[in-house]
């Protein structure tokens, strides 16, 4: 303790000595490594956390009840409603039923009727519209026409990767209508039932299922699907602030609703392969950041080893003296020490202070995500425990290499 104590203040007293240009560039270099380190993996990171954040506000809500494995449709889906009324966690909910169907444009045009029909597989999904509205805010989606008007029938929005200029962006990825517009008409098959829609508005979304969808009325849904039982294919709920979506997924389990359908958080309903790139960004970045800590370490041990040169006489008469040497080594780890703390203090200030919550007002526009920046917390401390235990060995190593050498030649100035 007693060479503890004097190695600190040794090294107190050769930072506050030290040149204000020099301490700041090397606080400078710390906080950019550390920034590296945590903004880097963070934006890759963010990359998918963006498109999650936007399936979840828009599409899935907080906790998701599809049909069991063995059935078809959500089996009971009357009692669920009444039971998810009841419950003051829940904020809003929205239910759903979906059905394959085909979607045919400018067929009263079709003059040839050997030709080609302008036609479509898609998905329909039968809604609430004021439902959906408090749910997803799907309104804010249109990027042309209007929103289903609850009173009215005859109308569909359509998803725009089923719109021919919106989808051709893409490539030939996509089966696409031509020339609709809203006001035109399509006809919407399903088996021997077909039925004519007016095109009420094109919705636009980063969230696949938003854009590769079209929405009916559920009313409308049932009679063309011939869907009397009520049964409906997904619901989907968003929690009051504070609420846990483990604790509703409890209540529900509780009362025996899992006896008629799946109940699962956001969480556990993400794909495998969508875990599975998160995680890959993260070594990613965890990897560019570790060139970063390389670099930072080579900094300080320069730094460091011609500070010691250049002191290299005085290391001499204090162990002249009969300061141990590992007194010298603690002031020198300490100067470090110092660097690697009051940088990565400046950088975690910068990213959660200032970074963190400008790209979550501020998404990167990607085109399948808004991007943010991701900080987890506990990754964070683990980083920086990593690049303060790199950089004691970067100051350690050029001090022990100068005060093992003999204590005469360094007060003499002799090799």
């Amino acid at each position: 303790m007693r060479s503890l104590r004097i190695g600190l203040l040794l090294g107190i007293r050769q930072i506050q000595r030290a040149s204000y240009w020099t301490t700041g560039l090397i606080i400078f270099v710390m906080t950019l490594t550390f920034l590296n380190l945590i903004a880097v993996s963070g934006i890759l990171i963010g990359l998918i956390e963006g498109s999650e954040r936007a399936v979840q506000r828009f599409s899935l809500g907080d906790v998701i009840v599809t049909p069991l494995a063995e059935e078809d449709h959500i089996l009971e889906t009357e009692r669920f409603v009444k039971t998810l009324q009841t419950l003051p966690e829940i904020d809003n909910y929205s239910v759903r039923f979906r059905g394959n169907a085909e979607i045919e444009a400018n067929y009263m045009e079709r003059r040839d009727l050997a030709a080609d029909r302008d036609v479509v597989a898609a998905v329909v999904t039968g809604i609430d519209p004021l439902q959906e509205e408090a749910m997803t805010n799907l309104s804010s989606t249109l990027i042309e026409g209007e929103y289903l008007d609850p009173t009215e029938e005859g109308y569909i929005l359509i998803g725009a990767y089923f719109i021919k200029r919106y989808a051709e962006q893409f490539g030939d990825v996509f089966d696409a209508l031509d020339d609709v517009y809203p006001g035109d008409t399509v006809r919407l098959t399903f088996g021997d039932i077909s039925k004519e829609f007016e095109v009420k508005g094109i919705i636009q979304s980063k969230v696949d299922e938003i854009n590769l969808n079209t929405y009916i009325p559920e009313r409308e849904f049932r009679r063309i699907f011939n869907r009397i039982d009520r049964n409906a294919d997904q619901i989907v709920m968003r929690l009051e602030p504070g609420t846990s979506a483990d604790t509703l997924q409890a209540s529900l389990t509780s009362i025996g609703l899992d006896e008629y359908a799946k109940i699962q958080t956001f969480e556990e309903s993400l794909p495998k392969f969508l875990i599975d790139i998160k995680n890959t960004f993260n070594v990613l970045g965890t990897f560019i950041g570790s060139i970063g800590i390389v670099v930072a370490s080579i900094t300080i041990f320069i730094i460091i080893f011609i500070n010691a040169v250049s002191r290299r006489q005085q290391i001499g008469i204090l162990k002249g003296i009969g300061i141990h040497r590992e007194v010298i080594e603690i002031a020198y780890v300490a100067q470090a020490a110092f660097y690697a703390l009051v940088g990565s203090a400046i950088g975690a200030l910068f990213t959660y202070g200032y970074l963190v919550p400008y790209f979550d007002r501020n998404p990167i526009q990607f085109p399948f995500s808004d991007g943010i920046l991701v900080a987890d917390p506990e990754t964070t401390f683990w980083r920086f425990v990593t690049l303060f235990v790199i950089t004691l060995i970067a100051g350690l190593v050029p001090a022990w290499m100068i005060v093992r050498q003999n204590t005469l030649n360094s007060i003499l100035g002799r090799k």
